[in-house]
């Protein structure tokens, strides 16, 4: 009976724990497959869309479309990141949700100087996302 208890506690935390980062498969040819370490000249930006909790019914399914200087290159379920390798300078960032009938946006300026920038995404209560250095980093 003890044995049979542990188990069943054990799976029911493992179906409670929250999933682990993934790489997102919808990436602009261009930027796919960036490794972590950039070329000389470039900076490795990555991009974390947070898993969270939600009252809108589609937003689980839908959608964050990424925004590099205007260019549209890769799109973000929850818990899932890009991996980006850009030029070095001032870079914007927006992201958007694609499947939103209101303006749901968010947008970052970082200024690429060759370091590793790790960023995440996050909705306030009025639906407007942001995007904003990875907490502890």
């Amino acid at each position: 009976m003890k044995k049979t208890l542990v188990a069943l506690a054990a799976l029911l935390l493992a179906g409670c724990a929250s999933n682990p980062y993934e790489p997102t498969l919808q990436v602009k040819s261009s930027f796919a497959n960036a490794s972590t370490t950039a070329p000389e000249g470039q900076t490795h930006i990555r991009l974390h869309r947070i898993d969270q909790w939600s009252t809108v019914p589609f937003e689980k399914t839908c959608p964050l479309i990424v925004i590099l200087d205007g260019q549209t290159v890769a799109s973000l379920h929850f818990n899932q990141y890009v991996d980006l390798n850009v030029p070095n300078g001032l870079r914007k960032i927006d992201v958007r949700i694609a499947c939103a009938l209101t303006k749901t946006t968010g947008s970052i300026t970082v200024d690429a100087k060759g370091q590793s920038i790790s960023l995440e995404t996050d909705r306030n209560i009025f639906g407007t996302y942001h995007i904003r250095p990875k907490a502890g980093e």
